[in-house]
């Protein structure tokens, strides 16, 4: 008994430091940070984004934490503001500008990514339905870990864990800064509901975007080159009235393809409007609930809820693993939450429903 707890007490540490690293190890060659609603964060999944909204300006707030079940494993935040510029003096068009930022941090070595975008996106009406968009994303990033919790077999003293002892390791880690661009384009259409109270409005946006473009190097240590790759991403999603109903569907699909990594996460939402918004006094406004099921294949299934009111939006959904990690998180994915505010100016008769496309 008392050899296996010393083995314990010894192991312990190592095992704790071996899974710390092999998270981290694959979180930094697999894949980049994702959300389950990655609708929510548009500029994130596409630069093309960037103002393409039926909107002024719109401000985002979202918080993720992936496989809760086994310690601090991910938490990410993020915060992003978009909005479109020069509206009144392109006819044909205006800019479409974003700004955000985002924190990664995994594991008790506290592996991190900060990162802060800038998107810039080019919008051009095709026609009263259709619209096209091309952005640009360039970003400023840091990676960074700590050694501070790190335990080593040299510093187990024969019956306890010593953290004042040296750890024999010849090892330096060092924050990493570096310059990232990335690239996209989008379509958007949007139909009006054919009478004021028919509810079948129809919209849909698809895009494409190629992130890592040049392929930045991230290494931490001294002599370990860690090149991002790249990856692309092909995104719809779609807002679908039923006529005569208070109903809409929205469905969703989000794949991307990144180095050995792939992922393809969908959904599928029904969203009731719970009060319609006055399109002549503007004393009542639109409020909703959208409800339903994320999913990424083969790893996890996340039930949805979302609320609309007066421009504000928040969303909860809450990831439960089928993959073979389920047996390490007991099915535990982990939470994720947003928030939403997006600034609608008010047009007598139409509402605040003045750009179909956006819808």
């Amino acid at each position: 008994m008392i050899i296996n707890n010393i083995l314990n007490e010894k192991l312990t540490p190592v095992v704790l430091l071996v899974l710390s690293l092999q998270f981290s190890i694959f979180n930094s060659k697999a894949q980049d940070i994702h959300f389950t609603m990655y609708d929510a964060m548009p500029v994130t999944t596409n630069p093309a984004s960037a103002g393409v909204f039926n909107g002024a300006f719109r401000g985002v707030l979202n918080y993720r934490n992936q496989w809760a079940g086994i310690g601090n494993a991910y938490n990410t935040y993020a915060v992003m503001v978009d909005g479109g510029i020069l509206k009144n003096n392109w006819r044909n068009g205006y800019l479409g500008l974003g700004l955000g930022a985002y924190r990664d941090i995994a594991g008790e070595n506290k592996l991190g990514t900060t990162k802060i975008n800038l998107a810039l996106s080019s919008v051009l009406y095709l026609n009263d339905k259709n619209s096209a968009s091309v952005g640009l994303l360039g970003s400023w990033a840091q990676n960074s870990i700590s050694s501070e919790n790190m335990r080593w077999d040299s510093q187990f003293n024969g019956q306890t864990f010593d953290p004042m002892a040296p750890s024999l390791e010849s090892f330096q880690f060092e924050n990493t800064n570096y310059f990232d661009y990335s690239a996209g384009a989008l379509w958007a259409y949007g139909e009006s509901a054919s009478t004021l109270s028919s509810f079948n409005n129809f919209t849909m946006q698809a895009g494409i975007a190629f992130y890592h473009v040049t392929r930045p190097s991230r290494q931490l240590e001294f002599g370990d080159l860690d090149r991002l790759y790249s990856r692309w991403a092909i995104h719809a999603e779609s807002v679908i009235g039923l006529f005569n109903s208070k109903w809409a569907l929205k469905p969703k699909l989000f794949t991307y393809f990144q180095g050995p990594a792939r992922q393809i996460t969908g959904g599928i939402l029904g969203r009731y409007m719970i009060k319609e918004e006055s399109k002549y006094t503007g004393i009542f406004k639109e409020m909703a609930i959208s409800f339903g099921t994320y999913f990424r294949l083969g790893d996890a299934i996340a039930p949805s809820v979302e609320f609309e009111t007066s421009g504000l939006a928040v969303g909860v959904s809450y990831d439960m693993n089928i993959s073979d990690l389920s047996v390490a998180t007991g099915g535990n994915g982990g939470p994720e939450i947003y928030l939403k505010y997006v600034f609608i100016p008010y047009i007598n008769g139409k509402g605040t429903k003045s750009n179909a496309r956006f819808n």
